[in-house]
């Protein structure tokens, strides 16, 4: 009996730790594939320039009416969209339009959030002068 043929223990271990050999196949197919359907499809980085400005102005005009609704995020989100648009590139026909809408949009937020913010400030502090504890959800008791 040969005994170098046989394989040590060391051997026989390291060949049943080690995991079978997967091999891939490529599909056969994928030559007929043209590399420009490989390639991700994305909007360009400035897609926003490429939507027209008259359905700008449009939708610029429904976020606008939008804030009336008490949203007044939307005149928020107008502002800050639309406001490169209306201040910072070449003119165009309807920029006083985006002007207008995009003013209107920043002094109604601001409005709202000073009205906002003044009434939680009143509602805070004098709702022990006007009992106004009643108002709320929450009961304290003082126990534990």
């Amino acid at each position: 009996m040969d005994v170098s043929s046989k394989p040590t223990t060391s051997q026989q271990n390291e060949s049943e730790n080690q995991l079978p050999e997967v091999r891939i196949r490529q599909n056969p197919q994928i030559h007929l594939i043209a590399e420009a359907e490989l390639v991700e499809r994305r909007p360009p980085p400035n897609w926003r320039t490429n939507i027209k400005m008259d359905e700008k102005l449009t939708i610029c005009r429904k976020y606008y009416i939008a804030g009336f609704f008490l949203l007044p995020l939307f005149w928020l989100v107008n502002f800050v969209w639309y406001y490169n648009d209306a201040y910072k590139v070449e003119p165009f026909d309807e920029q006083p339009q985006f002007k207008r809408y995009v003013i209107r949009s920043g002094i109604g937020f601001i409005f709202w959030t000073v009205l906002l913010v003044s009434w939680v400030f009143y509602f805070q502090t004098q709702r022990f002068y006007h009992d106004w504890d009643y108002l709320t959800f929450n009961f304290p008791t003082g126990s534990a």
